[in-house]
Protein backbone atom coordinates (compact mmCIF):
# COMPACT_ATOMS: atom_id res chain seq x y z
CA UNK A 1 0.00 0.00 0.00
CA UNK A 2 1.28 3.48 -0.87
CA UNK A 3 -0.44 5.71 1.69
CA UNK A 4 -2.20 5.14 5.00
CA UNK A 5 -4.61 7.97 5.82
CA UNK A 6 -5.26 8.36 9.54
CA UNK A 7 -8.40 10.18 10.69
CA UNK A 8 -8.45 10.70 14.48
CA UNK A 9 -11.90 11.72 15.70
CA UNK A 10 -13.74 12.65 18.86
CA UNK A 11 -17.44 13.58 18.81
CA UNK A 12 -17.40 14.78 15.20
CA UNK A 13 -20.43 12.84 13.96
CA UNK A 14 -21.67 15.90 12.05
CA UNK A 15 -18.42 16.13 10.03
CA UNK A 16 -16.74 12.71 9.93
CA UNK A 17 -18.60 11.39 6.88
CA UNK A 18 -17.58 14.42 4.81
CA UNK A 19 -13.97 13.84 5.84
CA UNK A 20 -14.09 10.18 4.82
CA UNK A 21 -15.78 11.01 1.52
CA UNK A 22 -13.01 13.50 0.68
CA UNK A 23 -10.49 10.64 0.99
CA UNK A 24 -12.59 8.16 -0.98
CA UNK A 25 -12.76 10.69 -3.83
CA UNK A 26 -8.96 10.79 -4.27
CA UNK A 27 -7.53 10.54 -7.79
CA UNK A 28 -5.00 8.06 -6.44
CA UNK A 29 -6.42 4.69 -5.36
CA UNK A 30 -3.49 2.97 -3.64
CA UNK A 31 -4.35 3.99 -0.09
CA UNK A 32 -6.11 2.80 3.05
CA UNK A 33 -8.16 4.74 5.59
CA UNK A 34 -7.85 4.25 9.35
CA UNK A 35 -10.43 6.02 11.53
CA UNK A 36 -9.35 6.13 15.18
CA UNK A 37 -12.31 6.97 17.41
CA UNK A 38 -10.88 8.54 20.57
CA UNK A 39 -13.77 7.53 22.84
CA UNK A 40 -16.59 9.45 21.14
CA UNK A 41 -19.81 9.71 23.14
CA UNK A 42 -21.96 10.90 20.23
CA UNK A 43 -23.25 8.75 17.33
CA UNK A 44 -19.95 8.65 15.43
CA UNK A 45 -19.96 4.83 15.13
CA UNK A 46 -23.54 4.88 13.83
CA UNK A 47 -22.97 7.48 11.10
CA UNK A 48 -19.84 5.81 9.73
CA UNK A 49 -21.36 2.31 9.66
CA UNK A 50 -21.95 2.53 5.86
CA UNK A 51 -18.18 3.04 5.41
CA UNK A 52 -16.95 0.13 7.52
CA UNK A 53 -16.29 -2.00 4.43
CA UNK A 54 -14.05 0.77 3.02
CA UNK A 55 -12.13 1.79 6.15
CA UNK A 56 -10.44 0.31 9.20
CA UNK A 57 -12.24 1.49 12.35
CA UNK A 58 -10.47 1.46 15.73
CA UNK A 59 -12.17 2.53 18.97
CA UNK A 60 -10.06 3.58 21.98
CA UNK A 61 -10.65 5.19 25.35
CA UNK A 62 -10.50 8.98 25.30
CA UNK A 63 -6.77 9.64 25.68
CA UNK A 64 -6.30 12.67 23.43
CA UNK A 65 -5.41 13.40 19.80
CA UNK A 66 -1.75 12.37 20.06
CA UNK A 67 -2.75 8.94 21.38
CA UNK A 68 -5.30 8.54 18.58
CA UNK A 69 -2.71 9.41 15.92
CA UNK A 70 -0.22 7.02 17.49
CA UNK A 71 -2.77 4.20 17.42
CA UNK A 72 -3.32 4.97 13.74
CA UNK A 73 0.40 5.07 12.95
CA UNK A 74 0.96 1.71 14.64
CA UNK A 75 -1.86 0.22 12.55
CA UNK A 76 -0.66 1.83 9.30
CA UNK A 77 0.72 -0.42 6.56
CA UNK A 78 1.37 2.20 3.89
CA UNK A 79 4.78 3.37 2.74
CA UNK A 80 3.65 6.91 3.52
CA UNK A 81 1.36 8.30 6.25
CA UNK A 82 -1.05 11.21 5.90
CA UNK A 83 -3.47 12.68 8.45
CA UNK A 84 -6.87 14.26 8.21
CA UNK A 85 -8.64 15.92 11.12
CA UNK A 86 -12.20 14.64 11.13
CA UNK A 87 -13.73 18.11 10.69
CA UNK A 88 -11.52 18.96 7.69
CA UNK A 89 -11.36 17.84 4.04
CA UNK A 90 -8.87 16.82 1.35
CA UNK A 91 -8.67 18.12 -2.18
CA UNK A 92 -9.09 15.14 -4.56
CA UNK A 93 -5.45 15.27 -5.74
CA UNK A 94 -3.83 15.51 -2.29
CA UNK A 95 -2.51 11.97 -1.93
CA UNK A 96 -1.37 11.71 -5.54
CA UNK A 97 0.56 14.98 -5.47
CA UNK A 98 2.26 14.54 -2.10
CA UNK A 99 3.17 10.87 -2.64
CA UNK A 100 4.63 11.74 -6.06
CA UNK A 101 6.76 14.37 -4.36
CA UNK A 102 8.13 11.84 -1.86
CA UNK A 103 8.75 9.39 -4.70
CA UNK A 104 10.79 11.99 -6.59
CA UNK A 105 12.76 13.51 -3.71
CA UNK A 106 14.21 10.51 -1.91
CA UNK A 107 16.12 12.63 0.64
CA UNK A 108 12.89 14.30 1.82
CA UNK A 109 11.04 12.72 4.76
CA UNK A 110 8.03 15.01 4.93
CA UNK A 111 6.04 17.08 2.45
CA UNK A 112 3.69 19.86 3.48
CA UNK A 113 1.53 22.13 1.32
CA UNK A 114 -0.59 25.23 1.14
CA UNK A 115 -4.12 24.93 2.54
CA UNK A 116 -7.53 26.48 2.06
CA UNK A 117 -9.92 27.51 4.82
CA UNK A 118 -13.71 27.63 5.03
CA UNK A 119 -16.61 27.63 7.44
CA UNK A 120 -20.24 26.57 7.19
CA UNK A 121 -21.40 30.18 6.78
CA UNK A 122 -19.72 30.66 3.42
CA UNK A 123 -16.23 31.87 4.32
CA UNK A 124 -13.60 30.69 1.80
CA UNK A 125 -9.90 31.45 1.43
CA UNK A 126 -8.05 29.38 -1.17
CA UNK A 127 -4.46 30.23 -0.19
CA UNK A 128 -4.73 30.43 3.59
CA UNK A 129 -1.37 29.37 5.06
CA UNK A 130 0.04 32.88 5.45
CA UNK A 131 -3.12 34.00 7.26
CA UNK A 132 -3.23 30.88 9.44
CA UNK A 133 0.35 31.54 10.54
CA UNK A 134 0.06 35.32 10.27
CA UNK A 135 2.44 36.00 13.17
CA UNK A 136 5.24 34.38 11.15
CA UNK A 137 4.47 35.44 7.60
CA UNK A 138 3.85 39.08 8.51
CA UNK A 139 7.64 39.22 8.79
CA UNK A 140 8.85 40.25 5.34
CA UNK A 141 12.03 38.18 5.83
CA UNK A 142 10.02 34.97 6.08
CA UNK A 143 9.45 33.83 2.53
CA UNK A 144 9.42 30.36 1.04
CA UNK A 145 12.70 31.21 -0.69
CA UNK A 146 14.28 32.07 2.68
CA UNK A 147 12.80 29.09 4.52
CA UNK A 148 13.95 26.51 1.95
CA UNK A 149 17.32 26.27 0.24
CA UNK A 150 16.07 24.94 -3.11
CA UNK A 151 12.99 25.43 -5.27
CA UNK A 152 11.78 24.31 -8.66
CA UNK A 153 8.65 24.78 -10.75
CA UNK A 154 6.18 21.93 -10.33
CA UNK A 155 6.15 21.36 -14.08
CA UNK A 156 9.94 21.06 -14.14
CA UNK A 157 9.72 18.48 -11.35
CA UNK A 158 7.16 16.52 -13.33
CA UNK A 159 4.43 17.16 -10.75
CA UNK A 160 2.27 19.71 -12.57
CA UNK A 161 -1.21 18.58 -13.63
CA UNK A 162 -1.53 21.59 -15.89
CA UNK A 163 -3.49 23.56 -13.30
CA UNK A 164 -0.65 25.10 -11.30
CA UNK A 165 1.40 27.19 -13.68
CA UNK A 166 4.24 28.99 -11.91
CA UNK A 167 3.59 27.13 -8.61
CA UNK A 168 6.71 25.70 -7.03
CA UNK A 169 8.03 22.96 -4.81
CA UNK A 170 10.54 23.99 -2.15
CA UNK A 171 13.05 21.67 -0.45
CA UNK A 172 15.47 22.10 2.42
CA UNK A 173 16.39 21.78 6.07
CA UNK A 174 13.92 24.01 7.90
CA UNK A 175 14.45 23.18 11.59
CA UNK A 176 16.08 26.51 12.52
CA UNK A 177 13.31 28.56 10.94
CA UNK A 178 10.55 26.28 12.23
CA UNK A 179 11.96 26.47 15.76
CA UNK A 180 11.62 30.26 15.61
CA UNK A 181 8.31 30.55 13.74
CA UNK A 182 5.20 28.46 13.12
CA UNK A 183 5.37 28.13 9.33
CA UNK A 184 3.82 24.71 8.57
CA UNK A 185 0.21 23.52 8.62
CA UNK A 186 0.96 20.30 10.46
CA UNK A 187 -2.45 18.72 9.77
CA UNK A 188 -1.73 18.48 6.04
CA UNK A 189 1.70 16.83 6.07
CA UNK A 190 2.62 13.46 4.58
CA UNK A 191 5.61 11.53 5.94
CA UNK A 192 7.59 8.38 5.21
CA UNK A 193 6.49 5.69 7.66
CA UNK A 194 10.01 4.32 8.08
CA UNK A 195 11.22 7.50 9.82
CA UNK A 196 9.15 6.55 12.87
CA UNK A 197 11.90 4.11 13.81
CA UNK A 198 14.17 7.10 14.43
CA UNK A 199 11.89 9.92 15.58
CA UNK A 200 9.31 7.89 17.52
CA UNK A 201 5.63 8.74 17.91
CA UNK A 202 3.71 11.78 19.11
CA UNK A 203 3.97 12.88 22.75
CA UNK A 204 0.72 11.73 24.33
CA UNK A 205 0.91 14.10 27.28
CA UNK A 206 0.45 17.00 24.86
CA UNK A 207 -3.15 17.95 24.00
CA UNK A 208 -2.08 21.17 22.29
CA UNK A 209 0.80 21.58 19.82
CA UNK A 210 1.46 17.83 19.86
CA UNK A 211 1.70 17.97 16.08
CA UNK A 212 4.15 20.88 16.18
CA UNK A 213 6.39 18.93 18.57
CA UNK A 214 6.22 15.88 16.28
CA UNK A 215 6.86 17.73 13.01
CA UNK A 216 9.63 19.81 14.57
CA UNK A 217 11.30 16.54 15.58
CA UNK A 218 11.08 15.33 11.97
CA UNK A 219 12.65 18.56 10.72
CA UNK A 220 15.50 18.20 13.19
CA UNK A 221 16.64 15.02 11.45
CA UNK A 222 15.39 15.23 7.86
CA UNK A 223 14.77 17.50 4.90
CA UNK A 224 11.24 18.73 4.25
CA UNK A 225 9.45 19.77 1.08
CA UNK A 226 6.70 22.33 0.59
CA UNK A 227 4.33 22.43 -2.39
CA UNK A 228 2.80 25.85 -3.00
CA UNK A 229 -0.59 24.36 -3.88
CA UNK A 230 -3.49 23.88 -1.45
CA UNK A 231 -4.23 20.19 -0.83
CA UNK A 232 -6.04 20.50 2.51
CA UNK A 233 -9.27 22.28 3.49
CA UNK A 234 -9.31 23.60 7.05
CA UNK A 235 -12.79 24.02 8.53
CA UNK A 236 -13.37 26.75 11.13
CA UNK A 237 -16.05 26.15 13.75
CA UNK A 238 -16.59 26.89 17.43
CA UNK A 239 -16.13 23.30 18.54
CA UNK A 240 -12.41 23.14 17.72
CA UNK A 241 -10.10 21.91 20.48
CA UNK A 242 -7.81 24.94 20.24
CA UNK A 243 -10.60 27.53 19.95
CA UNK A 244 -9.94 30.56 22.16
CA UNK A 245 -13.28 32.34 21.79
CA UNK A 246 -15.03 30.10 24.32
CA UNK A 247 -15.87 31.03 27.90
CA UNK A 248 -12.57 29.57 29.08
CA UNK A 249 -10.69 30.90 26.05
CA UNK A 250 -8.01 32.66 28.11
CA UNK A 251 -7.18 29.34 29.79
CA UNK A 252 -6.68 27.81 26.35
CA UNK A 253 -4.38 30.69 25.39
CA UNK A 254 -2.34 30.11 28.54
CA UNK A 255 -2.11 26.36 27.91
CA UNK A 256 -1.04 26.97 24.31
CA UNK A 257 1.69 29.40 25.36
CA UNK A 258 2.87 27.05 28.10
CA UNK A 259 3.17 24.23 25.58
CA UNK A 260 5.04 26.35 23.03
CA UNK A 261 7.47 27.44 25.75
CA UNK A 262 7.98 23.85 26.90
CA UNK A 263 8.72 22.73 23.33
CA UNK A 264 11.14 25.62 22.76
CA UNK A 265 13.01 24.81 25.97
CA UNK A 266 13.22 21.13 24.99
CA UNK A 267 14.59 21.63 21.47
CA UNK A 268 16.47 24.86 22.03
CA UNK A 269 17.77 25.19 25.58
CA UNK A 270 18.02 21.58 26.80
CA UNK A 271 19.80 20.46 23.65
CA UNK A 272 23.07 21.94 24.87
CA UNK A 273 24.92 21.35 21.61
CA UNK A 274 22.22 23.16 19.64
CA UNK A 275 22.05 25.92 22.25
CA UNK A 276 25.79 26.51 22.17
CA UNK A 277 25.66 26.97 18.38
CA UNK A 278 22.48 29.07 18.33
CA UNK A 279 22.43 30.85 21.69
CA UNK A 280 21.26 34.23 20.44
CA UNK A 281 18.41 32.78 18.37
CA UNK A 282 17.28 30.46 21.17
CA UNK A 283 17.43 33.23 23.76
CA UNK A 284 15.31 35.44 21.51
CA UNK A 285 12.72 32.71 21.07
CA UNK A 286 12.55 31.99 24.80
CA UNK A 287 12.25 35.69 25.62
CA UNK A 288 9.34 36.09 23.19
CA UNK A 289 7.54 33.03 24.57
CA UNK A 290 8.00 33.97 28.23
CA UNK A 291 6.52 37.38 27.48
CA UNK A 292 3.71 35.86 25.40
CA UNK A 293 2.78 33.66 28.37
CA UNK A 294 2.98 36.55 30.86
CA UNK A 295 0.36 38.62 29.00
CA UNK A 296 -2.62 36.21 29.34
CA UNK A 297 -1.52 35.42 32.91
CA UNK A 298 -1.80 39.14 33.69
CA UNK A 299 -5.18 39.27 31.96
CA UNK A 300 -6.54 36.25 33.84
CA UNK A 301 -6.69 38.22 37.05
CA UNK A 302 -5.14 35.98 39.70
CA UNK A 303 -1.69 35.22 38.30
CA UNK A 304 0.38 38.45 38.54
CA UNK A 305 3.23 36.85 40.50
CA UNK A 306 3.62 34.02 37.98
CA UNK A 307 3.38 36.53 35.13
CA UNK A 308 6.10 38.60 36.77
CA UNK A 309 8.42 35.58 36.88
CA UNK A 310 7.98 35.05 33.15
CA UNK A 311 8.66 38.74 32.51
CA UNK A 312 11.86 38.45 34.56
CA UNK A 313 12.91 35.47 32.45
CA UNK A 314 12.10 37.39 29.28
CA UNK A 315 14.36 40.19 30.50
CA UNK A 316 17.05 37.63 31.39
CA UNK A 317 17.01 36.43 27.79
CA UNK A 318 17.46 39.97 26.54
CA UNK A 319 13.96 41.38 25.98
CA UNK A 320 12.76 43.33 29.03
CA UNK A 321 9.33 44.98 29.05
CA UNK A 322 9.23 47.48 31.89
CA UNK A 323 5.67 48.55 31.13
CA UNK A 324 4.26 45.04 31.61
CA UNK A 325 6.50 44.39 34.60
CA UNK A 326 5.25 47.46 36.48
CA UNK A 327 1.72 46.74 35.30
CA UNK A 328 1.90 43.38 37.11
CA UNK A 329 1.87 45.26 40.46
CA UNK A 330 -1.36 47.11 39.70
CA UNK A 331 -4.97 46.07 40.49
CA UNK A 332 -6.72 43.75 38.03
CA UNK A 333 -8.91 46.46 36.49
CA UNK A 334 -5.85 48.59 35.75
CA UNK A 335 -4.01 45.59 34.30
CA UNK A 336 -6.83 44.88 31.85
CA UNK A 337 -6.75 48.45 30.55
CA UNK A 338 -2.95 48.40 30.40
CA UNK A 339 -2.85 45.15 28.44
CA UNK A 340 -5.30 46.52 25.88
CA UNK A 341 -3.19 49.67 25.55
CA UNK A 342 -0.06 47.53 25.19
CA UNK A 343 -1.70 45.52 22.39
CA UNK A 344 -2.80 48.67 20.56
CA UNK A 345 0.72 50.10 20.75
CA UNK A 346 2.12 46.89 19.25
CA UNK A 347 -0.34 47.13 16.36
CA UNK A 348 0.91 50.59 15.52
Amino acid sequence: MKVSVIIPTYNRAQYICQAIESVLQQTMKDYGVIVVDDGSTDNTREVITPYLDKIKYIYTDNCGPAHARNVGMKAATGEYISWLDSDDLYYPYKLELQSACLDKFQDVAMVCTEASAFDDSGYWDEYHLKKYHKSAYDNSDITYENIFSENILLKDAGLDSGNWENRRIYVGNIFDMYFQHLIVLTAGVMIRKNILEKIGFQNEKYWLFEEYDFVLRICKHYKAAFIDVPTYKLRYHRGQISATAKKDGIKTVIRKQERLLEIAEKYGFRDREYYSRNKDAVDKRLAILHKALAIPLLAKGNQPKIAREHLRKSAHYGHPDQFLFYLSFTPYAVRRIGIKAHSLLKMH
